[in-house]
This record gives structure tokens, C-alpha cells and sequence, in this order.
């Protein structure tokens, strides 16, 4: 779930920056990279816990 919202979160950023909305813009590459970085967080929690 988290990588669909960080792609359609990007894929809405590229159009907000070519409609020259940089506000709209830089909010949507904020919640795409917070969705990102908990995707990565979940990854390496599961992995640590499978080594455990």
C-alpha cells in the first residue's frame, strides 16, 4: 500500500511541477518520500525479525 501512495504521490508532483504549482509539488514529494521511508522501515523491521 505504501509503495501505490508513493507513486501516485509522485506521479501528482510531476504534474503539479509542470503546471508550475511548486507548493502542491513539494507537498506531494514529501508525502512520497515519508510513504518511501516507511516502506523501507517495514522491510528492514520484517527482515531483522526473520533473522531472529
Amino acid at each position: 500500500m505504501c509503495f501505490v501512495i508513493s507513486i501516485v504521490g509522485l506521479f501528482l508532483a510531476y504534474n503539479f511541477y509542470n503546471a508550475g504549482n511548486m507548493l502542491l509539488a513539494g507537498g506531494s514529494v514529501l508525502v512520497s518520500a515519508f510513504f518511501i521511508f516507511l516502506m523501507i522501515r517495514n522491510i528492514l523491521h520484517v527482515k531483522k525479525r526473520r533473522k531472529k
